[in-house]
């Protein structure tokens, strides 16, 4: 595996107008997004018999419901005038309450309760549900597709990662970072930011550094993404991490990585933990990332083993918070540059990015686009 598999630069594939157009936007939410699987939360977020959790996506707000010890996820829509059904972020319950007119839904879906149901005659209860999504538990990472037959998650990442993204379950721990921060750029200008690391040392200066040594990383294609690989850090905290790592774990993750299953889901192990982004579009010129950091757990009888494992994962999440403020506060100046009228070349992706590259291709085959050479200077 070698870091460049291009032996030149790349072009830009999608033309400026794919960053801001409410048109392509559309195409993008019918082809790209329809059978997408989002990842929402780890399963230990799921404590007690009865939590839930809602989010909101593309497809419609969503809420993720724990009964019996299995996860289900339903639109968070009441089938009744097709209000939102709850307006909780999280809760535990019996039953799901509409907060608009009191209708009840158990753990199946299915109707429970109508108020003043004589009033609704002729009406067959059974048929009025909530509409079930699909749910994928892979690693810990709870996914849900709107599309019953979707792709499975593991169709994306390939046997290898998978692999590597089950082994990380193997000591599932707690969250101890969570965070739906809204930024006012498009969600690919966020997606191909965290696709290259050529601006590590410009806007990553104070945090990250220089531009890794192009000759200690690696990156592969996956079936439905990429991976890259890069030299660990060496500063004391993580040579501190990898240490109780080894002893917690008795396997540990010295390189950096960082994965992305398309179209929005990027996660990274580390030494003592795993995070996960899920870059969720609100808009043609606005996402939200959901952004949760799990520390890993060793033998639960090592309780100074594990207390000390999670303060050293808290100062590394701290230290990787600063990172994505860094990018959060420069991006939407990216995003000023796309929406310009005019454009100096419709640009081009260096060898440092191609994971950009082939991300492009994926979705300009998914939504059907053919690159044409008619740039004129305009968007």
């Amino acid at each position: 595996m070698v870091m460049f598999i291009s032996d030149t630069h790349l072009p830009q594939l999608l033309p400026a107008k794919a960053y801001s157009d409410e048109g392509w936007y559309k195409q993008e939410c019918e082809k790209v997004f329809h059978d997408a699987w989002w990842a929402i939360a780890f399963s230990v977020e799921f404590q007690n018999d009865r939590d839930f959790l809602t989010v909101d996506l593309p497809c419609g707000p969503v809420v993720l419901w724990q009964r019996d010890g299995v996860i289900r996820a339903f639109l968070n829509v009441c089938a009744h005038r097709l209000s939102r059904l709850t307006s909780k972020t999280k809760g535990c319950c019996d039953t799901l309450v509409c907060e608009y007119h009191g209708w009840e839904y158990a753990a199946s879906g299915k109707t429970k309760r109508i108020p003043d149901a004589p009033s609704f005659r002729p009406l067959e209860k059974d048929g009025l549900g909530l509409r079930p999504l699909c749910v994928e538990v892979v690693g810990g990472i709870v996914f849900v597709s709107q599309i019953e037959g979707s792709p499975s998650i593991q169709s994306h990442l390939g046997q290898e990662e998978t692999n590597r993204l089950c082994r990380r379950d193997r000591h599932p721990g707690r969250v101890i970072y969570q965070a739906d921060l809204d930024i006012p750029v498009n969600w690919k200008v966020l997606v191909e930011n965290n696709l290259e690391s050529y601006h590590v040392g410009f806007v990553h200066r104070a945090t990250l550094g220089e531009i890794p040594d192009g000759d200690l990383c690696t990156h592969k294609i996956i079936p439905g993404g990429s991976m890259f690989f890069g030299p660990g850090s060496s500063d004391v905290v993580s040579a501190a991490g990898r240490q109780v790592a080894r002893q917690a774990h008795g396997e540990v993750e010295s390189r950096y990585i960082h994965g992305i299953a398309y179209p929005t889901f990027m996660w990274t192990p580390e030494a003592l933990g795993t995070s996960f982004q899920t870059v969720i579009p609100t808009g043609p010129k606005s996402c939200r990332i959901r952004w949760r950091i799990l520390a890993l757990q060793g033998e639960r009888k090592r309780h100074l083993l594990n207390l000390l494992a999670r303060c050293i994962a808290k100062v590394q999440a701290g230290f990787w918070r600063r990172v994505v403020n860094e990018d959060v506060e420069f991006l939407p100046s990216v995003q000023v540059g796309v929406e310009s009228l005019m454009q100096p070349s419709e640009g081009l992706v260096s060898r440092r990015e191609e994971r950009i590259f082939h991300f492009q291709k994926w979705l300009a085959n998914r939504i059907g686009y053919v690159k044409t050479n008619d740039f004129v200077g305009s968007a």
